[in-house]
């Protein structure tokens, strides 16, 4: 497995106070990393580390691989950085020269039309809203064409609409241009959306990392059945070698096991004169189990 960025021992203190205490991240080469935590968990300190903007107390952190040996870092943490007398488009070109980059307007205008705000280059940005904010300092943390970047609650206040675009933006990045990806966000089922790995936080403690795949086998599920006869319904799954179920009600059937078998329980059942009038998957959702996993530390 090559990671991109590592850390071992991470600290970071605050006169009394351990923000961080003693993290190791494993970040994989074009993942999207969710970093989960309620407030005051450690994310933001987290970030500012890997994005250089704090210095640890102790441990280390590495950046790069075989593949990519120095890596560059786009970095969008806490309040937008908009000039908001000037429009868009100087807002990127400024950003541009500061890099030392080459390239001219044309590519700034690309930026500002992969982020949605094509028709928005050369209008000021203290007009925009929370959204079109978001997507231009995307841009900005994009106009150094980054190996990696470090979004800090991209999604944060936004509204339904503007979740949905930065969303789009951020699926993009990834699966069309294989960015690797570092979010923190406390919106959980908007993260899930767009997360492949998690790290989750309390306290300064790194509880777990996981693969999306990982923490979907093991959040608790089962297939909710609503039928007219839970006994022949019963007398289905057994003969298909299925006995972890739960009779819930009269009419209703609770299946604990061989979840990848459902549309065949279906099948089976209305092939047996069973009238279904429910077959749904129900899983844990994916603030149940942070929850749970940071339960035992609070």
């Amino acid at each position: 497995m090559s990671y991109i960025i590592t850390t071992s021992d991470l600290t970071k203190n605050y006169k009394t106070v351990t923000a961080v205490d003693s993290v190791d991240l494993h970040v994989e080469e074009g993942a999207v990393y969710g970093l989960i935590g309620r407030n005051g968990a450690g994310k933001t300190t987290i970030l500012k580390m890997l994005a250089g903007l704090s210095f640890p107390s102790s441990g280390s952190i590495e950046i790069g691989n075989s593949h990519i040996e120095r890596p560059q870092i786009g970095v969008l943490i806490e309040a937008p950085g908009l000039y908001s007398r000037l429009t868009a488009l100087q807002n990127l070109e400024i950003k541009r020269i500061a890099l030392g980059k080459k390239q001219n307007e044309e590519r700034s205008r690309e930026l500002l039309a992969f982020v949605g705000l094509a028709n928005w280059a050369d209008v000021r940005c203290g007009s925009f809203s929370l959204g079109m904010k978001q997507r231009l300092s995307i841009a900005l943390a994009l106009s150094g064409d980054p190996d990696i970047l470090i979004l800090d609650e991209p999604i944060n206040g936004l509204d339904p609409q503007g979740i949905h675009d930065v969303r789009l933006v951020l699926q993009r990045l990834n699966r069309d241009f294989g960015k690797t990806i570092i979010i923190s966000s406390h919106l959980l089922d908007e993260l899930s959306k767009v997360a492949t790995t998690y790290g989750i936080l309390e306290r300064g403690h790194l509880m777990k990392e996981a693969t999306e795949e990982e923490i979907l086998n093991s959040m608790p599920a089962y297939v909710r059945f609503i039928v007219d006869r839970t006994d022949a319904a019963k007398t289905v799954l057994e003969s298909m070698n299925i006995f972890s179920y739960q009779t819930k009600s009269e009419h209703m059937l609770y299946v604990l096991e061989q979840f990848d078998r459902r549309d065949e329980m279906l099948e089976r059942m209305i092939m047996a004169g069973i009238h279904v009038h429910e077959c749904q998957l129900i899983r844990e959702s994916l603030e149940q189990y942070f929850m749970g996993v940071t339960r035992e530390v609070r």
